[in-house]
């Protein structure tokens, strides 16, 4: 079974712009189910996110992995609220990368870290593919 998956966009923004809807609490409640991220933004940090979304409040949380200011991010997430064990083997592994492309941003998102559980890659990879991802591209246009 796949442990991850992985995908790209072209975002018509400039990296800065990208990356600032990425950790700007404002904005990831704009696609990422009315939640917004806080965090310090330094590795080993905790992040969490924080907000109500058709009536289920976030409880999701994690650690900054890797940062390079306007590059990269990564973090590790769980939201205990859907069952599963709060332990280290059961956190996601969410990174974000940055280009810079003929004007334009490639914006490259991996999830990983799905301890070979069919069910919980294909739900997190169709909230991506259908929510999440989307609307970000819809902040870019």
């Amino acid at each position: 079974m796949e442990q991850q998956f992985t995908r790209t966009t072209i975002l018509k923004a400039t990296h800065e712009d990208v990356w600032d809807s990425l950790t700007n609490p404002q904005k990831t409640k704009l696609y990422m189910f009315n939640c917004e991220a806080h965090s310090d933004w330094k590795i080993g940090s905790e992040i969490k996110w924080k907000g109500t979304f058709e009536g289920y409040e976030s409880g999701e949380k994690g650690i900054i992995l890797e940062f390079i200011q306007n590059q990269h991010l990564k973090y590790s997430s769980l939201d205990p609220n859907f069952g599963i064990e709060d332990i280290p083997k059961n956190y996601l592994h969410v990174s974000y990368s940055l280009k810079e492309v003929k004007g334009k941003t490639e914006l490259t998102t991996k999830i990983e870290n799905f301890n070979n559980d069919p069910e919980r890659i294909g739900g997190i990879a169709k909230m991506w593919d259908e929510m999440v991802l989307p609307g970000i591209e819809k902040i870019h246009q």
